[in-house]
């Protein structure tokens, strides 16, 4: 693909080589151009994946999945226990039972103490937030356990000509998550001044154009749009009906905003390291096996890991210092070749752990110094004055799964649209004595010597299962 700049030609002004309007027509146009500009990471990486989640958006512009959790919910002591067991003995305990924390014991259930006991369940006697379960112990061991502690169930166990009445029921429904669609805008006012420079565009046997100005603006939008997906968090709790279906752009009004990828994985599997000393593949290894806790499968994942400058330099810190420890010698790196250039050192991108793996993404949003997050003084950096051991938003990993599971993606893009109609990317033309593509033209919106350029989207992300992903950042930061 090539893109030059050039002076405007009355033989531009049409359609038929305009890069707007053919950009549906050539839809291949349209993934290069997002290429063309790496800090919309995310997006292009959705994009470029073709990630488009076919749930259906509601009139509220929210949109649900369901996401499994485990298959069953935690159990806990309501009270200290500690009578010593004895094979065969009767024992006693009560389990919490609230609306937050039900108890789901039945009957014939086997379970396990912290403490290690196990009892087969033979009774439940309801109570007032709890329910006493009683059963046989099936080892010897001090049954001490505190109250708050979690209960196991490993299984259940029948006699032989067991009746149908005697089996207890248990269903573990998957949750429901929502989000919603945010609505993003833009407006450009191009003028006299504006219409001498263009862009072209060469890809694949097509040459198109538009104008510079509306190139550098639209680069901007997608560039709020990146940090939006990364950022964004839910005003729905400020949503109330009175505003359904006003104009949300008046006065105390809040518009409808969806959560973003952070706000939907850090309440997930957020753990910190110390920046002030190097990240050390060990705390990799360790985050790696604490995601595989929670995904899909324990193994065979490949996880997209986002993260800035600083979190590439603590990167390649690792993966050195694991190859030299691993016996590497690293005399062996300088050859003596007189007269010729000599090459030092390696890129380190992808790592594999615990039958995962990971590789690891440039996100320059994360880079961004006008994004507010927490940064404290320079901690031991080799460089004065500033150096990447700072806490700082660039240091910070975003492990995303990316898996497909049953030919669906954990992490896709969702759009408002029916019936043709497509709100992901709208893109319209506003005429006033200046028509950008029919100088002939006796008809315009307005008599202003201008004509405007807006943009609109209305979409969302998914993401799932977000405990399958996770944050890992330097110790500090606010996000």
């Amino acid at each position: 693909m090539k893109v030059y700049s050039a002076k405007y030609d009355a033989a531009y002004n049409t359609a038929d080589n305009s890069l707007t309007a053919n950009l549906l027509k050539y839809p291949e146009i349209a993934k290069k151009v997002i290429e063309l500009y790496p800090r919309y990471t995310t997006t292009y990486l959705l994009e470029k994946l073709s990630f488009g989640a076919g749930e259906k958006v509601l009139g509220d512009n929210s949109f649900e999945w369901k996401s499994m959790n485990r298959y069953r919910g935690q159990q806990q002591l309501a009270a200290d226990l500690t009578t010593d067991s004895v094979f065969g003995n009767s024992i006693s305990f009560s389990v919490t039972d609230t609306t937050t924390l039900p108890c789901l014991i039945n009957a014939n259930d086997i379970v396990r103490l912290a403490s290690g006991l196990q009892v087969h369940v033979e009774t439940i006697v309801d109570g007032t937030n709890v329910k006493t379960v009683t059963g046989k112990a099936l080892n010897v061991v001090a049954a001490t356990a505190s109250a708050n502690s979690v209960i196991g169930v490993i299984g259940n166990a029948f006699g032989e000509g067991s009746l149908g009445a005697e089996v207890g029921e248990g269903y573990a429904y998957p949750e429901t998550r929502k989000n919603w669609l945010t609505t993003s805008r833009k407006k450009l006012v191009i003028d006299a001044r504006d219409l001498t420079d263009i862009t072209w565009v060469e890809h694949n046997g097509h040459r198109l154009w538009f104008f510079t100005k509306e190139q550098q603006t639209e680069a901007q939008f997608m560039y709020d749009l990146e940090v939006m997906r990364w950022f964004g968090r839910s005003s729905v709790a400020d949503y109330t009906a009175t505003t359904a279906g006003g104009d949300s752009s008046a006065a105390g009004n809040m518009p409808i905003i969806g959560d973003g990828l952070l706000a939907q994985i850090e309440d997930s599997n957020t753990l910190t390291y110390d920046s002030t000393a190097d990240l050390s593949e060990k705390i990799i290894t360790e985050y790696i096996g604490q995601l595989s806790l929670n995904a899909a499968a324990p193994t065979g994942n490949e996880y997209v890991v986002f993260t800035g400058t600083q979190g590439r330099v603590q990167f390649h810190r690792a993966m050195k210092d694991l190859l030299f420890s691993s016996g590497t010698n690293a005399s062996t790196v300088m050859v003596d070749k007189y007269g010729q250039d000599v090459q030092v050192g390696a890129n380190f991108s992808t790592y594999q752990a615990l039958g995962n793996k990971i590789t690891l993404v440039h996100c320059p949003v994360f880079d961004d110094p006008n994004l507010a997050a927490t940064a404290a003084v320079n901690n031991g950096s080799e460089l004065t004055g500033g150096g990447f051991k700072t806490v700082t938003l660039s240091g910070m990993f975003v492990f995303l799964d990316m898996s497909v599971q049953q030919g669906v993606a954990n992490i896709e893009l969702i759009a408002k649209g029916a019936e043709g109609t497509n709100r992901n990317w709208v893109k319209k033309y506003v005429p006033g004595m200046i028509n950008p593509y029919d100088s002939a033209s006796m008809l315009s919106a307005s008599g202003d010597d201008k004509f405007e350029c807006h943009w609109l989207t209305q979409s969302g992300i998914i993401v799932r299962n977000p405990l399958s992903c996770g944050i890992l950042k330097p110790t500090g930061l606010v996000l």
